[in-house]
């Protein structure tokens, strides 16, 4: 089963207003991301639906989606790293394979964990009262947990970036006092004494947890600072590790207590899973797409063995259409993992043509 023309579709959908974040406080600019989907068809009939990396230079995209051109799906080895863009072409491929085997991805992953993957609300920057009100909004939909990014350059010091925090914490807990909160502080509190600060002012409240708020490094690469952090405060630390070494690392220094994997590969992410399973650590891994991305890491979700903590899964609610023909089933704070062959999800073609920038279509020769 040979791919025989792949059809790259820039779309740009509106997000659900202020989602990620506000004209006030936030990145509007984030509001006007381009984004490619991809058809892939085959000489077998079947189309495999995929999404490509955010970010990609759009001559990157067209050089190496075309080379994708004339693979053999069924025995191409994903192992191998054989794609530029790993994620993206292996979500078409193992769409293909699953589909053609009459199984859904997580089945060609090794077997899912859960049939439900809980998921924060994942939002970005915005002023207190905006967060306030997207909390409110987002309990009504049925979200439990609130993840939102922490700290711009306006906020200078150490105060401002406190102020900042708390503020937003008090407003969505005002706002849904049954919602667990995740700051993403993103290292930008650096120090230990302005962590173990934020901890108390926040005492009492619903934290889930406090993820990367001190500097990656501190201190030396010993992770000494993380560890004093943890051994000080009562809120669990979570934060992105980069490789098995390095999360090796930070359990031996004991200055973890969530792990959140990510790699370019989504066959990576769930060695990483597995092992930061191995070594007794919980954790969370997330996603920014819209609905076709948003469904392969809802298959991946499903075969993390670490996944303790909901997933930051930023679509498909975030948009104002997921660009799908298949609704996301989302109950209690979840989103419920498909049964359905291959990724489970088609196209909307009238929702893509509603969105559309451009359109390049690739074919053998």
């Amino acid at each position: 089963m040979k791919i025989t023309k792949i059809t790259l579709h820039l779309v740009n959908v509106p997000e659900t207003n202020w989602w990620w974040s506000d004209d006030e406080h936030g990145q509007p600019g984030h509001q006007n991301d381009e984004h490619f989907v991809a058809e892939v068809d085959t000489d077998a009939g079947l189309t495999g639906l995929t999404q490509i990396e955010r970010m990609t230079a759009h001559d990157v995209v067209e050089n190496t989606v075309r080379g994708w051109l004339g693979t053999d799906v069924l025995s191409v080895n994903l192992a191998k790293n054989p794609s530029a863009l790993p994620k993206s072409f292996e979500q078409a491929v193992l769409d293909l394979r699953g589909q053609a085997l009459g199984v859904p991805i997580w089945q060609l992953l090794g077997g899912r964990v859960r049939d439900r993957v809980p998921i924060t609300m994942c939002t970005g920057y915005k002023t207190p009262e905006h967060t306030a009100e997207q909390a409110a909004a987002g309990w009504e939909q049925g979200f439990r947990w609130y993840k939102m990014k922490c700290c711009t350059g306006r906020d200078v010091t150490p105060e401002d970036r406190l102020q900042h925090i708390e503020r937003r914490v008090r407003a969505i807990h005002e706002a849904a006092p049954g919602m667990g909160i995740r700051p993403d502080i993103r290292w930008r509190l650096e120090e230990v004494w302005v962590a173990q600060e934020l901890a108390r002012r926040l005492d009492g409240l619903p934290m889930e947890s406090f993820e990367s708020p001190i500097a990656k490094g501190a201190y030396g690469g010993s992770y000494s600072e993380w560890r004093r952090l943890r051994q000080t405060i009562q809120v669990p630390v979570g934060d992105h590790t980069g490789n098995c070494d390095d999360l090796l690392l930070r359990v031996q220094a004991e200055a973890l207590d969530y792990a959140i994997v990510g790699s370019p590969s989504h066959l990576v992410d769930i060695q990483y899973s597995h092992f930061a399973h191995g070594l007794g650590l919980g954790g969370w891994s997330q996603c920014v797409q819209y609905g076709p991305g948003a469904a392969m890491g809802l298959h991946v979700a499903a075969c993390m063995p670490h996944l303790t903590q909901p997933y930051d899964m930023v679509g498909p609610m975030a948009w104002e259409h997921d660009l799908t023909n298949e609704p996301f089933g989302f109950e209690d704070g979840a989103l419920l993992v498909p049964d359905r062959p291959g990724l489970g999800f088609t196209l909307d073609l009238d929702a893509v043509n509603r969105y559309l920038v451009n359109r390049y279509v690739l074919e053998a020769e």
